[in-house]
């Protein structure tokens, strides 16, 4: 799956993250933020465009509107975080803890989440396309009444995921890990999954596996 990378200029201005407080589009852009909160916040909206964003801590805020193009977050904290409407473009998220983020219409495209422990993460009726989850904790995670299309697993737990009215044609699981997982077979149809994997689906939905 090819992806288009974050397109960030060699040259960003240092900034923290409460300089959205001062801009009255509520814009961060071409910005190097690291080691700067924006903990227990309540925005209408927030927009990062073209930068790198580091060491940063956004957790139990309720960030409205998002649009983030052009961005990396590392070692950043979104945990219980929420997000409802926007996008997120050519974005990546490395080494980040997502604990319980709860993302809501949210379009997503070409985007990365790289070593991210996401247990209990909620995306809810968005639109999904070119995601890589690698090396990622999705554990008690959910995908409710969302569009997915070319999402790869690799390496990922999807132990106790819930999937609901979420169709996985085009999608790749063979490289996750689960035990268990909660989805209808109807939302299975076309998914890429190892054989290993078929095995455990057909035994989830009550078919009793024999050695021929």
């Amino acid at each position: 799956m090819k992806m288009q990378q974050p397109k960030i200029n060699v040259s960003l201005v240092n900034k923290i993250l409460a300089d959205v407080f001062n801009d009255e589009d509520d814009i961060l852009e071409q910005a190097d933020i690291n080691n700067s909160n924006l903990v227990d916040q309540r925005l209408d909206r927030l927009l990062i465009y073209g930068s790198r964003i580091t060491n940063c801590n956004f957790t139990n805020s309720d960030l409205g509107r998002v649009d983030f193009t052009d961005a990396i977050f590392e070692n950043c904290d979104f945990s219980n975080v929420k997000m409802e409407q926007g996008s997120l473009h050519r974005v990546i998220f490395k080494n980040c803890r997502m604990t319980g983020t709860y993302l809501k219409q949210i379009r997503l495209a070409h985007t990365s989440f790289l070593e991210v422990k996401a247990n209990f993460v909620n995306f809810i009726d968005s639109k999904m396309e070119k995601l890589l989850f690698e090396s990622c904790q999705l554990e008690h995670g959910a995908f409710y009444e969302s569009t997915l299309k070319q999402i790869m697993f690799s390496k990922t737990n999807m132990n106790h995921v819930t999937i609901h009215q979420t169709p996985l044609k085009g999608c790749d699981l063979s490289a996750s890990q689960f035990e268990t997982m909660i989805v209808n077979k109807e939302d299975l149809n076309g998914c890429k999954v190892s054989k290993e994997q078929a095995v455990q689906f057909a035994t989830l939905m009550g078919l009793v596996v024999v050695d021929s």
